[in-house]
């Protein structure tokens, strides 16, 4: 009985890390415009709150809302942040809650021009 919920502790476990590692991921091939980029859809719940966020730190920064663009840019989660740096490659990508809670991280790197590479 103990060896199978040890067995699903490390299951949970291994799922909950695969599951940050995958959103602190950053797409090698999603090249955006320079400064910070929110992709957002029309069911996004933690929309609002992100972009009140940044409204309330005085950020600039572009939407794009992944259901009427038509652009396929690999966004599997919503909200999406994505900072870029002048040549426009990602310099920040944060997805879901994190983008919502990293909202200070996001301001960092976007005003160092995204040259701040983020930490694994």
């Amino acid at each position: 009985m103990i060896e199978r919920f040890l067995i699903l502790v490390v299951a949970v476990g291994l799922a909950l890390a695969v599951v940050v590692i995958r959103e602190r991921m950053r797409p090698r091939s999603l090249r955006v415009q320079p400064g910070i980029t929110v992709f957002t859809g029309p069911d996004c719940r933690l929309c609002p709150p992100l972009i009140a966020a940044l409204d309330a730190a005085g950020a600039e920064y572009r939407t794009i809302d992944v259901s009427v663009s038509g652009l396929r840019v690999g966004v599997r989660s919503l909200p999406t942040v994505v900072v870029a740096d002048a040549r426009g490659d990602i310099a920040l990508r944060r997805s879901g809650r994190s983008a919502v809670v990293d909202v200070d991280t996001i301001l960092a790197v976007a005003s160092t021009g995204g040259v701040v590479k983020e930490s694994a």
